[in-house]
């Protein structure tokens, strides 16, 4: 939550000193594109790293708002971190969520990307961009289950690995490894940005067996700060 208010404190303060900017008028292209690596750091070590492919289209005359996709690989890891149950239909009462504790995560996805932009000006934009679909992969890890529920029935220790299918269905009922980034993007270069921002990639781990009411998904979502350089070889 700290670090939400301080990126919308910047946020703020970005953009008032954009309004101070009078940067010269430049013709924003129809359509455009470009490659993006992006590096993400947080609380319990956590760090998180996408190379992606994003293409966006000017919507209206001016072209400043802006609809785009793409083709994302993501990466998360960190250091005992608790993920806890993910189903929507369990997270709405806190007897039913559970944890499960994994020393050294590490999550991996492949997905299609959906990005909405406005350009302020030659030099300065800020947007948002969300994971819709793809695959979630890596390896498969120990965890120690943690319930008030479990009195021996389930065991303590227990296998997991990054759940296999990522699906956007907004909250609790998403599936798996969906990363999202609200930025704000300086121009280096008619070819290079700077962006910077809030970066929050959910990951999701899911166990080789069915515990407390009968869940095998498991859920971490952190949020971080992190920068990227977007390049575009087409201009």
């Amino acid at each position: 939550m700290k670090n939400l208010l301080k990126f919308y404190l910047f946020l703020t303060a970005f953009l008032l000193a954009v309004n101070c900017v009078k940067a010269q008028d430049a013709t924003i292209p129809k359509k455009e594109a470009n490659f993006d690596l992006a590096l993400g750091m947080g609380e319990n070590s956590s760090f998180s790293y996408a190379l992606s492919w994003n293409q966006s289209h000017g919507m209206f005359s001016s072209n400043k708002f802006r609809l785009g996709y793409g083709l994302r690989f993501s990466g998360f890891t960190g250091s005992e971190l608790n993920y806890i149950t993910a189903p929507a239909d369990l997270t709405g009462d806190e007897a039913t969520i559970d944890t499960l504790l994994i020393s050294n995560p590490h999550t991996l996805g492949l997905s299609a990307l959906i990005n909405l932009q406005y350009q302020l000006s030659s030099k300065f934009k800020i947007g948002f961009n969300i994971d819709a679909i793809g695959l979630g992969f890596g390896s498969t890890t120990d965890g120690r289950f943690i319930s008030s529920e479990n009195t021996g029935q389930y065991p303590e220790m227990v296998k997991a690995s990054p759940s296999s299918f990522n699906l956007l269905l907004v909250g609790d009922r998403d599936l798996g490894q969906l990363k999202s980034e609200f930025y704000v993007a300086y121009a280096l270069s008619e070819k290079t940005w700077l962006r910077g921002g809030m970066d929050m990639t959910f990951t999701e781990y899911t166990t080789n067996q069915e515990l407390t009411n009968a869940n095998d998904r498991f859920r971490y979502k952190p949020v971080l700060v992190f920068l990227a350089v977007s390049y575009n070889p087409f201009n």
